[in-house]
């Protein structure tokens, strides 16, 4: 049976929880709008993940071209050899030498905690699981993930990404280098393999991380911080953190139709110079809306009964004659004619401005015999018995 439901009822920290506690085994789908991720579970571990809206060999692929293990045309030759022999790209990309098993199984980890982490965000949606678990799952490349890893992951990153959040001008803008950042000489273009190591942490003539560097190194030409997410090698959270550092310090600044605009950076505090105009309503604005009303309203309301308005004519007093028929009048006639009896309430009828059309057909009760007058007692019979 399917356990399935809604994220508002059952938070997804509670469903993986519950699922690494019960050692399930299947496939747990989140969907989102028109965002589909699927996570597949044995024994409570997760081991596989996958999204329709970016396929997580694709990305593979294009960080691998990031990272210059593969060039573009390289992986497009992948790309076709992919569809001819309909083979796992991780298994071209080892058969072709390009890339170790531990470099493979590094990549498909962090894309997978990355697709996973920024469905914790998601604050609705739907999920449904089922015990059915697909039989060509990557096992020989797939390192199983402890649940444990990504709830304690993802929990610092909804802590940490409000923040984040605000610093930048937002996910779909258009970001490019600075003159500043054009000018400015990065040390990973002198040595590019430490910086693919991960080793030191700040560079000496730049004064920015390896990771800052890296992820300016992206910005090539212009593109959102979404598109830079999907083929950085760091967690989106530390992207997005590499870019607002990015943005405060004027290396990289929103790009418009091929001319940067400067970008207004209101985090930054102490210079009130940088903070974004704030817009005041004039005195006038209310008593203008309140003339708005109030001028309809005294020009439009209608004041004939014909009016095609008749929301507004509802407003005005209306005579209202109400014309009886079927069991009212009836019982209208009756009433008249208790009433008044020996009129038939035709009198009384016309004072009251109500209708009663000729003589009021209910019959006059006090001409017919009462009767609850007591009966008389039976004459005796002249004729004498015999």
């Amino acid at each position: 049976m399917a356990l399935e439901g809604s994220l508002r009822d059952f938070d997804l920290f509670s469903l993986f929880n519950m699922i690494k506690i019960q050692g399930k085994n299947g496939t747990l789908v989140l969907s989102q709008g028109q965002e589909f991720v699927k996570v597949f579970f044995e024994n409570g571990e997760i081991v596989g993940c996958d999204s329709n809206q970016v396929r997580m060999e694709d990305r593979l692929g294009t960080m691998l071209v990031r990272l210059g293990r593969l060039t573009g045309e390289e992986l497009l030759s992948m790309v076709q050899m992919q569809r001819q022999t309909l083979k796992r790209m991780g298994t071209l990309l080892l058969e072709s030498g390009k890339v170790t098993a531990a470099d493979l199984q590094d990549a498909l980890f962090s894309q997978a905690t990355a697709i996973l982490h920024r469905s914790f965000r998601w604050v609705e949606g739907d999920y449904r699981f089922d015990s059915f678990l697909p039989t060509d799952l990557d096992r020989e490349h797939f390192v199983p993930i402890p649940v444990d890893t990504i709830l304690m992951e993802a929990a610092r990153i909804q802590d940490e990404w409000p923040e984040v959040e605000r610093r930048l001008p937002g996910l779909d803008t258009a970001l490019g280098r600075s003159p500043k950042a054009q000018a400015l000489r990065l040390d990973i273009d002198r040595d590019v393999s430490s910086v693919l190591d991960g080793r030191g942490q700040v560079h000496g003539s730049s004064g920015l991380t390896h990771e800052q560097e890296m992820v300016l190194s992206y910005f090539d030409h212009p593109q959102s911080a979404r598109e830079v997410i999907q083929v950085s090698r760091y967690e989106e959270l530390d992207t997005c953190k590499a870019v607002a550092d990015l943005l405060a310090a004027g290396l990289l600044e929103p790009h418009s139709g091929g001319t940067q605009v400067k970008v207004t950076r209101p985090w930054v505090e102490g210079h009130p110079d940088l903070a974004p105009e704030t817009w005041e309503p004039s005195p006038l604005l209310w008593p203008l809306v309140l003339l708005g009303f109030v001028i309809p309203l005294v020009l439009y309301v209608p004041h004939e009964r014909g009016s095609m308005n008749l929301g507004l004519a509802s407003l005005q007093p209306v005579d209202v004659q109400v014309v009886p028929e079927g069991p009212t009048l009836l019982r209208h006639e009756w009433a008249l004619r208790m009433a008044a009896p020996k009129d038939g309430g035709v009198a009384l009828a016309k004072r009251l401005g109500s209708t009663l059309d000729g003589k009021n057909p209910v019959p006059d009760l006090t001409s017919l015999p009462d009767p609850m007058a007591p009966a008389k007692a039976p004459e005796p019979d002249p004729r004498p018995k015999r």
